[in-house]
């Protein structure tokens, strides 16, 4: 029985559900995009942008959504800063952001404002 070593190894890893690993990562991703808007409001760029991109990775690698409400350039992983590094415009139902650092647009349709506006013009 000279096998039987290997029934209790000490360095066997505990198992850890996916929902748990995902819990885990939504709250390092959180900590990472608020200290990436820190960084930038701070004018850090370089790191503002080194944040964001681990989080980016973290949110690919576990299958989980970035945080609402991240303002982030989906090109460079550049955190946004309205007036600062992006440019925000209001347009044919959408909000564009125009990252500066690359050039690439975001449009983002407002749908959900033009129906509640609707429902309060009926309501009169």
């Amino acid at each position: 029985m000279a096998l039987s070593h290997l029934k209790e190894n000490p360095l066997s890893r505990k198992k850890v559900s996916n929902n748990q690993v995902r819990g885990i990562a939504r709250k390092r991703m959180d900590i990472l995009v608020r200290l990436s808007e820190k960084e930038a409001l701070g004018g850090n760029m370089a790191r503002a942008k080194r944040y964001m991109t681990i989080a980016r990775r973290i949110s690919g690698r576990n299958k989980v959504a970035m945080p609402r409400g991240a303002l982030y350039c989906r090109n460079c992983s550049t955190p946004l800063v309205p007036g600062l590094n992006c440019r925000v415009r209001l347009r044919n139902h959408r909000v564009g952001t125009h990252c500066l650092e690359c050039d690439s647009i975001r449009r983002i349709p407002y749908l959900m404002e033009i129906k509640e506006r609707r429902t309060c013009r009926q309501e009169r």
